[in-house]
């Protein structure tokens, strides 16, 4: 078909717009070749040094979903003297039957699995990468990375709650933690109950700035569960035994929002409760509204440690109220006597100590921080056994861990290969003339237009040089 010269250009244009685009593509069709043809001869390596007790049954390809996207590779089946079936090379590289993802892939899927939806997931990894995984496929990642975890933590609990026996950790030591806890309900399907609390705790040494006004806690141990008080509190008590030798802490502030559950935590890592500032002062601002007056006496009582006085003046208020204001105000006197053993500012009691110190209150960003904003508020329900799967996960994300779970998850007996022998095959596949596919000629450069303006910028760009 004959073309204009405006529309040759055109496509000349278009071409050098998307000249990354195209060799991204070139670079990944030729790493797919050498992917394959790399594990294809490690596969005949395997079959030459493999004992006499396995016989070739059948060569069998298989579709690895890698980052460079999927690769069919060919390996061999073998059979055992005992009539049973295994794969040399899947052994080596950790994959099971139907699990040929590399680990490059299952951690990129997994991270981004734990910051948005897993429908999502799949289109941004589609879209900024090779790979090319259903969503479905990383939804069972996350099932099959996260159910040993936790069956092997559930199991540790159970013991520890029945025993009383303190594992071996760190044993790192502190003379003071912070301890707060939370929950928050998240929305439920194919369940009996509509709504799940998720009890979130974090631990922490103290806090170090980061700007103007702002504050990072530091060395921060986080937990969360779905379950009550007593296991929730049990695994975190486990979780900083594992840290922390407690008995060196001296000094332990648990803070909350005057749950029971919160409170009782207290006993569990032998601390002091402390009710949030936040939580408090919500409280007082829902009820007296507009009257700064008496809610800064309120606080001005509570600030210097003279609880009781605050507690009057917030009654003296109640009886001079009226109707729906005087309820919600003897509503907050009640919550705040019912924490009064938390109002009292720790720091009060350390003098100049006290002074270097910051009020709890960090739970409330690391709820939305490690919760809210992955399984909350768009519309997501969700059933116990894929919340507790996607915590585990998240939580092992975050804590930087997930990397080297992935590692030992895939621990198996498999055949050992001599490092030098690796090096060698890998250097050897790379020799082998890469560059083929730049090895192309350009007919319209001898053509009877090579005397054109297009013609002439093609010959330019071909004889580039680096």
């Amino acid at each position: 078909m004959k073309t204009s010269l405006p529309q040759n250009v055109t496509g000349l244009n278009t071409l050098l717009q998307e000249l990354d685009k195209i060799l991204l593509e070139k670079a990944v069709e030729w790493a797919k070749k050498c992917y394959k043809a790399f594990l294809e001869k490690l596969d005949g390596l395997l079959a030459r040094d493999r004992g006499r007790a396995l016989s070739v049954e059948h060569l069998r390809e298989v579709w690895h979903q890698t980052c460079l996207g999927p690769v069919k590779v060919k390996r061999r089946q073998y059979r055992d003297g005992e009539g049973k079936y295994q794969y040399l090379l899947d052994e080596l590289m950790g994959m099971g039957r139907y699990r040929h993802v590399t680990r490059t892939v299952q951690e990129q899927a997994l991270e981004t699995a734990t910051v948005m939806p897993y429908r999502r997931s799949a289109e941004v990894l589609r879209k900024l990468t090779s790979i090319d995984l259903p969503h479905q496929t990383i939804w069972r990642l996350v099932a099959r990375t996260a159910d040993p975890y936790l069956e092997r933590a559930e199991q540790e609990l159970e013991y520890f709650l029945e025993t009383g026996e303190m594992p071996m950790g760190n044993a790192k030591q502190t003379t003071r933690l912070i301890v707060e806890a939370d929950g928050v309900m998240l929305s439920l399907q194919q369940e009996k109950e509509r709504k799940a609390e998720v009890k979130l705790g974090i631990a922490y040494e103290g806090w170090t700035r980061v700007g103007r006004d702002r504050y990072r806690t530091v060395n921060k141990t986080a937990y969360a569960a779905i379950a009550g008080g007593d296991a929730f509190w049990g695994g975190m008590t486990l979780k900083l035994l594992k840290t922390y030798d407690l008995a060196e802490v001296k000094d332990t502030i648990v803070g909350g929002d005057g749950a029971c559950w919160v409170k009782a935590g207290a006993s569990y890592v032998n601390g002091r409760f402390q009710l949030d500032r936040y939580h408090a002062n919500r409280a007082l601002c829902t009820a007296l509204g507009r009257d700064r007056e008496t809610k800064a006496r309120v606080w001005e009582a509570i600030d210097r440690g003279d609880v009781e006085t605050g507690l009057r003046i917030l009654a003296e208020a109640s009886s001079k109220a009226n109707g729906k204001q005087a309820k919600n105000i003897a509503a907050v006197y009640n919550y705040l006597r019912d924490n009064s053993t938390g109002l009292r500012d720790y720091r009060l009691d350390l003098g100049e100590e006290g002074k270097a110190l910051r009020r709890t209150g960090a739970i409330e960003g690391n709820v939305d921080k490690l919760v809210v904003r992955r399984m909350k508020n768009q519309g997501m329900s969700w059933t116990i056994c894929g919340i507790r799967r996607l915590l585990c996960v998240r939580f092992l994300v975050h804590e930087g861990k997930l990397a080297d779970y992935l590692k030992t998850g895939n621990i198996r007996e498999a055949p050992r290969v001599p490092r030098r022998r690796l090096r060698h095959l890998v250097n050897q596949t790379l020799a082998e003339d890469p560059t083929d596919w730049l090895q192309a000629d350009l007919p319209a450069l001898q053509g009877p237009h090579q005397s054109r303006p297009w013609a002439q910028a093609l010959r330019s760009l071909s004889e580039a040089r680096l």
